[in-house]
């Protein structure tokens, strides 16, 4: 029985009958994949013609499960074709599909489950349930050789990483590329809060401003969730929480009992309109102590504590 390993290498050895994939510029691998593509979609066409799928007609025909299976190999090998020009292996393959898989699972179980009116927490997670910034400073030690000060009132270090030649977005980008999100130690202790207020009925909305377009954080950040042993409801991913915030059924009904979140920016718009926000005491966001609405705290058992002062459990 062939593996995907020898599946991806017996259609490279077909591929090199035409052409060598590391003697093509990147336009010519572009041209190919168009044309590959173009050629995939006439096959999945082909396979479709296998079925009853013209819905205008009453003629209906036994459907050609033969021409399923072979227009189905077809549309395969032109993938393969596709994923061996590119230098894409079957490993990364592999890993790829158990991401999407894994993703296409969660949503499918948050889906299911249906808001009715609980109270809401909105749950960020770098640097209250993940320790974000620690592991990022380590990593740029490591890779970049920097010395980072870790009371330094910047979260993303961004004086030092332009002070060493780097361009701080593409640096925290190569963090990502590099699969790290997948690294980040957990905040057990608080994650162990966070499940204890959805065990008393609280629905456990997921906020995150981490940038979802990036397919390697999106996914990243669902295999790290799902590997936490975290209990939550759904997940959103934006920039702009506040304003996300504003657009959501939670907000119209007023049943947001709080959010949990470390940015000094996202807190204090939370705070301004009315959103109490329970926040961890930092070096970067010393700027929230004494706000309205804000209440600060030094680790999970200190949150728990001021989180019973105004709801119950």
């Amino acid at each position: 029985m062939s593996t995907i390993d020898d599946l991806f290498s017996r259609q490279r050895v077909f591929n090199d009958l035409f052409y060598s994939s590391d003697k093509l510029s990147e336009k010519q691998k572009e041209e190919i994949t168009k044309s590959f593509s173009l050629a995939l979609h006439a096959e999945v066409s082909s396979l479709v013609s296998g079925l009853n799928y013209k819905d205008h007609t009453s003629e209906i025909v036994p459907v050609n499960k033969t021409k399923i299976l072979y227009e189905s190999v077809d549309v395969f090998r032109y993938i393969l074709a596709i994923l061996n020009l590119w230098d894409i292996s079957s490993d990364q393959f592999v890993s790829a599909f158990h991401d999407k898989d894994l993703f296409l699972h969660t949503r499918y179980q948050s889906s299911k489950s249906q808001w009715e009116g609980q109270e809401v927490v909105i749950l960020d997670l770098d640097d209250v349930i993940i320790e974000f910034r620690s592991g990022f400073i380590e990593w740029l030690e490591k890779n970049h050789n920097l010395k980072i000060d870790r009371n330094s009132s910047e979260y993303y270090t961004t004086s030092e990483v332009k002070a060493a030649g780097l361009n701080p977005e593409k640096v925290f980008f190569d963090f990502i590329r590099e699969r790290e999100l997948r690294n980040l130690a957990p905040n057990k202790k608080m994650i162990s809060a966070i499940n204890q207020i959805k065990d008393a009925g609280y629905w456990v909305h997921i906020l995150t401003a981490r940038p979802n377009e990036n397919l390697l954080c999106c996914y990243d950040t669902f295999h790290w969730i799902n590997e936490s042993g975290l209990q939550y409801d759904r997940i959103s991913f934006s920039s702009e929480k506040y304003r996300w915030l504003t657009q959501s059924d939670y907000f119209d009904s007023g049943k947001v009992v709080c959010a949990i979140d470390d940015s000094a920016k996202h807190a204090a718009e939370y705070a301004k309109h009315g959103i109490h926000v329970y926040s961890p005491r930092t070096s970067y966001n010393t700027e929230l102590e004494g706000r309205e609405n804000i209440s600060m705290y030094d680790d999970s058992k200190d949150f728990l504590r001021l989180f019973l002062n105004k709801h119950s459990l």
